[in-house]
């Protein structure tokens, strides 16, 4: 009988931290959903809200100043507190900000809604880190990086061609209502697994004053920036393909928008298979260099298709959405050489600073593809939508091959600093 409960103990014990680990990682996609699903009705927000480019590009990317700006100070909240409150506070967070996004009057609600949304996904990246981090061994740790990222890029898969499908049948507001709703069954799953990964390694709660030392320990490291810049290089150009991805496939080559959400989808499910695969292989070659070189390679190539080639076949677009977006998984490389240097305990903090930067770049190209599109708009209005000529879409996405190249010269300095084995597995 006794050893039957030590069986139960053992197994309750193993299974904790995989359930922590993928209730995080399920409300990283759901994140993910909600941060791509604009770009699905992008006509029908310019057309509610008489907009153009630029004003719904800031609306939009409210999302990524407030996962920005939260990923610091949630990142230290997880740090001193542990993921279960940062994971339920985030979830009435993404419920509070989708109701008013479903049913803002005006766009400066709608940009508060995004707002609130994007504050309460910022750490939920980070949640995910920490629990694999603190929990399993070198190898599994990358393999779950790439897990994370593979269930996040799912949630996007949703967040295009359903929720394109639904709003031609429903409309954007009901649809966004129940997205809303939805994430809160999904947040209350947290409950179940109140046996969390140590705060910290020792057993002890994070002051302050320790973890401003940690991570100031891990600032005064050059190759932590440059870990973050190669993180925020590879991934920036795939995060904010999605939003204009859609209107460039319906008013560029002329598809309608399920059939332009699949592209996207395309896109996004590579950079989900990609992220697996590629914190797979980061783990199994403990050669985190080589990975990166290649994934910024291939996003170098990839951009280059997509913008000198628009008239290609339709099976070379989608052989471009699967090289764009399975480089992207290098995001995983990056996050993975970024907790190979910190010290263990400020994880959480260190990822999170490094993933502000990732949203601000993404931010940043979209207010940047979005000027660009209003500033070479020739007039051109349908239904209330303006239309972009292809030389305008052009001209804007020239962002994203100049990001790969930031990510290219970045792999090329980097240092491998592989970390020791947890005694967690």
């Amino acid at each position: 009988m006794t050893v039957d409960r030590d069986k139960a103990r053992a197994s309750a014990a193993i299974a904790a931290p995989v359930l922590f680990w993928l209730v995080s990682a399920m409300m990283f996609g759901y994140g993910h959903l909600t941060r791509v699903a604009p770009g699905g009705m992008v006509d029908a927000l310019m057309r509610d809200f008489a907009v153009g480019a630029a004003a719904l590009g800031n609306m939009t990317a409210m999302y990524w100043y407030a996962y920005s700006i939260f990923q610091i100070p949630g990142g230290f909240l997880l740090d001193r507190y542990g993921p279960s409150r940062v994971i339920a506070v985030s979830a009435l967070l993404c419920a509070g900000g989708g109701l008013l996004f479903a049913y803002a009057p005006s766009v400066d609600a709608a940009s508060a809604g995004r707002f609130i949304t994007g504050a309460g996904c910022a750490s939920l990246y980070a949640c995910a880190i920490k629990i694999a981090h603190a929990s399993f061994d070198s190898r599994r740790f990358a393999l779950l990086g790439g897990a994370t990222i593979l269930i996040g890029m799912f949630g996007a898969s949703l967040g295009q061609i359903p929720v394109a499908t639904l709003i031609e049948i429903d409309g954007w507001r009901p649809v966004m209502f129940w997205v809303a709703l939805a994430v809160l069954p999904l947040g209350a799953l947290i409950f179940l697994g109140r046996r969390s990964p140590p705060r910290a390694r020792d057993g002890e709660v994070l002051r302050s004053r320790q973890l401003f030392a940690l991570m100031g320990e891990a600032a005064r490291m050059r190759q932590y920036w440059i870990d973050t810049l190669y993180t925020m290089t590879i991934a920036a150009p795939a995060i904010s393909f999605p939003v204009w991805g859609v209107a460039y496939y319906m008013q560029v080559l002329g598809y309608a928008r399920p059939e332009a959400a699949i592209f996207t989808t395309v896109a996004l499910l590579s950079w989900a298979f990609g992220s697996l695969w590629l914190g797979w292989l980061a783990g199994r070659l403990r050669r985190r260099k080589i990975v990166a070189l290649s994934a910024s390679s291939v996003s170098i190539l990839g951009w280059a298709l997509f913008i000198a080639f628009p008239g290609m076949p339709e099976v070379g677009h989608y052989i471009v959405m699967l090289l764009v977006g399975a480089s992207a998984g290098g995001i995983v490389v990056g996050f993975v050489l970024i907790a190979d240097i910190c010290p263990p305990r400020a994880v959480g903090t260190a990822t999170s600073i490094s993933n502000t930067l990732v949203m601000l770049v993404s931010a940043a190209i979209l207010l940047i593809m979005g000027f660009v599109l209003d500033i070479l708009w020739n007039g051109d209005i349908t239904d209330g939508v303006r239309i972009y000529s292809p030389f305008a879409f052009r001209m804007a996405y020239l962002a994203m091959p100049t990001a790969s190249m930031l990510a290219l010269l970045a792999a090329l300095s980097i240092r491998e600093t592989p970390r020791p084995e947890s005694s967690y597995t």
